[in-house]
């Protein structure tokens, strides 16, 4: 269901209709990228095997916590300056350095053929990163929607970020809800949803389209694809495992992004 604050701006709530996301996933390279050049998103279906989204959440839990803390290097996207954090909706960006799991990820032959192919040319990783959405925060683990770029100021914004699930990602939990065709409107104004929020909403008059997807599935979306996501309603995490790939030649704030490693390279070893 999509509800509005009267100010232009759409709050994605956990009874969003999922009619229009069941039938976009395609197979063929061609196909594929036509329906990323029209949407701005994709399904690419199962990356992961059981084993590995095993390893992934193993990898995750260790990463995030320290004696039932917030480890280092995680941030709290549901921060408000000045107030006790909620501690509902987790990040914590480049585990591929220090994690075994996460370096195999990222260095997986199959996911840098598509990302070339779907991006036309040579990619760099940007990064990997994870959402990890407690259960039991409620509304405070909603992520506005917003635009990848409006952060990472990539140019031109030939990017991808492939989201994977490490959970059933639900409407229920909170999985991703995009704006079709939202990356084709270059540069969308965002504001702070209220004073002192990390994170900053995205304006917009057009429909939020849920995307649910089962553990081990992949999304993939331009870096200026509209999106965002619900509550985690249900009685346990939503976690979500995030690589984005960069084509070799985009500039980032102006300037090269040629200290960020080409994935050939770490598919060779190199």
């Amino acid at each position: 269901m999509r509800s509005s604050d009267g100010d232009g701006k759409v709050r994605m709530t956990a009874s969003h209709d999922t009619a229009d996301a069941t039938d976009r996933t395609v197979g063929s390279t061609s196909g594929e990228r036509a329906a990323f050049a029209r949407d701005g998103v994709v399904r690419w279906g199962r990356l992961l095997t059981p084993d590995q989204i095993d390893a992934l959440r193993s990898s995750v839990e260790r990463a995030f916590f320290r004696d039932g803390h917030p480890a280092d290097g995680v941030r709290d996207l549901s921060e408000r300056q000045g107030r006790p954090l909620d501690l509902a909706l987790l990040h914590k960006i480049n585990l591929w350095r220090t994690d075994e799991a996460c370096a195999a990820q990222v260095a997986r032959a199959d996911l840098a053929d598509r990302a070339e192919a779907l991006l036309g040319g040579p990619v760099r990783l940007y990064r990997d990163h994870v959402f990890y959405k407690p259960p039991g925060k409620g509304d405070r683990s909603r992520m506005v929607l917003h635009q990848d770029n409006r952060y990472w100021h990539l140019d031109p914004p030939e990017a991808i970020t492939v989201w994977m699930a490490l959970d059933d990602a639900t409407v229920e939990n909170g999985c991703v809800h995009y704006v079709l065709g939202s990356h084709r409107h270059g540069r969308v104004e965002h504001v702070r949803p209220e004073e002192g929020a990390v994170m900053i909403e995205a304006r917009t008059e057009q429909e939020p389209v849920a995307y649910p997807a089962p553990a081990g599935d992949a999304l993939v979306h331009s870096v200026n694809t509209l999106h965002g996501s619900g509550p985690n309603l249900s009685d346990g995490p939503r976690r979500a495992y995030v690589v984005v790939y960069v084509r070799d030649g985009v500039t980032m704030r102006g300037e090269p992004m040629t200290s960020f490693p080409l994935v050939g390279d770490l598919v060779r070893g190199g």
